[in-house]
């Protein structure tokens, strides 16, 4: 972070409750980019929104939202303001989303692991989580694409016992999320932040919660 950067930081502090500052504190201790999740052509708004806010309980930083036919848009009903605390990144152009996504992350040095209604696919528990992780939940209707199919690392599904097939996608995340965030967490990997996304995270959301941040902080850097 760059020393003015620090500066801004030092000083939006000042109108932050010390409450705040200590749940901001105790929350980026437990955040992560070890797991993060992908979204794939999702055209429920209140399924993606509480994918978002679930991401958010279980400390995952990132969401990646691939458009093909359906364009992502955020229910505020369902996110009740977590969206502000998860970074969100769309692939929306035309073309070859899911391939831009797939690439992105893979250069971060991610495995994709698709999820999948399928009972003869691996179970969801047995993911090997010393690498980091990006897992793929597909479209409510038919799942995930051919090109996620065989382009992921892995291909895992959630065991069932009953006669319907599968969840619904919100259930999904959250079932994988609590499982796997606490193996995570339990683990000697080395999946926490590291201090400089600390500092750029922290400022990130104290610019999020102050009101007029952006104002202050132009003004703030007039006297530097």
């Amino acid at each position: 972070m760059e020393p003015k950067q620090e500066q801004v930081l030092q000083y939006l502090a000042g109108y932050i409750s010390a409450h705040k500052i200590d749940l901001i504190d105790k929350a980026l201790e437990k955040r992560t980019r070890h797991l993060t999740v992908v979204l794939e052509d999702i055209y429920q708004p209140q399924n993606a929104s509480a994918v978002i806010r679930t991401a958010d309980c279980f400390g995952i930083q990132d969401v990646h939202i691939i458009e093909h036919k359906h364009k992502f848009k955020l229910n505020p009903r369902v996110v009740h303001g977590s969206s502000k605390w998860v970074d969100v990144h769309q692939y929306e152009e035309e073309g070859l989303n899911a391939e831009k996504c797939i690439s992105a992350l893979k250069s971060q040095g991610y495995k994709i692991v698709a999820t999948v209604p399928d009972q003869l696919a691996k179970p969801f528990h047995s993911i090997d989580l010393s690498q980091k992780c990006a897992l793929v939940f597909g479209t409510e209707m038919t799942g995930i694409s051919d090109y996620m199919r065989e382009n992921a690392d892995d291909l895992v599904t959630i065991p069932m016992y009953g006669f319907t097939e599968s969840f619904n996608i919100s259930v999904s995340v959250a079932i994988i999320l609590n499982t796997l965030a606490e193996k995570l967490f339990s683990s000697n990997y080395d999946w926490r932040l590291n201090e400089e996304e600390k500092k750029t995270l922290r400022l990130s959301w104290y610019r999020k919660i102050v009101n007029r941040s952006e104002l202050l902080e132009k003004e703030y850097l007039k006297t530097l």
